[in-house]
């Protein structure tokens, strides 16, 4: 007489699905992302405070998400469209510090330290930009300090490279 199958009802022997079965299903099937140059010397601690304070999750939730690319970005750009559907509006340096925990093995504030590696993780997310997901960022414009326009994340990173050249 077996008992685990007396007692527990059949749907107890499926295997659990994950929201990231997607990545899992097709990771020996795509090609690895490319290099984007990972760094904790991010120009992302160069964006105003008012940018990271109002980054925007836009993902297309009408279209399933089919990842092209296997790699720790498209990893994570998988997890901030998660938290996107499900609703939970992350700061940037919330997903910064998730992004320093999980993947960088430390608490990005030890010490009074900036996540570095989560920060640039979050503009390396933009920058592979999934078919469905962007980051966008309120920045004073070039003309004048006290008017602000929406952009994305990768514009913001780029125009600030920009100043720091010249």
């Amino acid at each position: 007489m077996n008992l685990t199958s007396e007692t527990l009802p059949e749907r107890a022997f499926v295997p659990l699905k994950t929201p990231l079965d997607p990545y899992h299903d097709v990771f020996w099937k795509v090609q690895n992302e490319p290099d984007f140059g990972l760094t904790p010397r991010t120009l992302m601690v160069r964006l105003p405070a008012v940018a990271l304070a109002t980054l925007e999750v836009r993902e297309d939730l009408t279209k399933p998400w089919e990842p092209t690319t296997r790699g720790l970005v498209t990893e994570a750009s998988m997890r901030v469209g998660i938290w996107h559907e499900r609703g939970r509006h992350l700061s940037a340096w919330d997903m910064a510090l998730t992004f320093q925990m999980l993947y960088f093995r430390g608490d990005g504030n030890r010490g009074g330290k900036v996540p570095l590696l989560g920060l640039d993780l979050l503009r390396c997310i933009d920058e592979l930009g999934c078919d469905t997901l962007e980051l966008w960022v309120t920045m004073p414009t070039r003309e004048d300090s006290y008017e602000f326009e929406t952009l994305r994340l990768r514009d913001a990173v780029a125009r600030v490279a920009c100043a720091i050249r010249l």
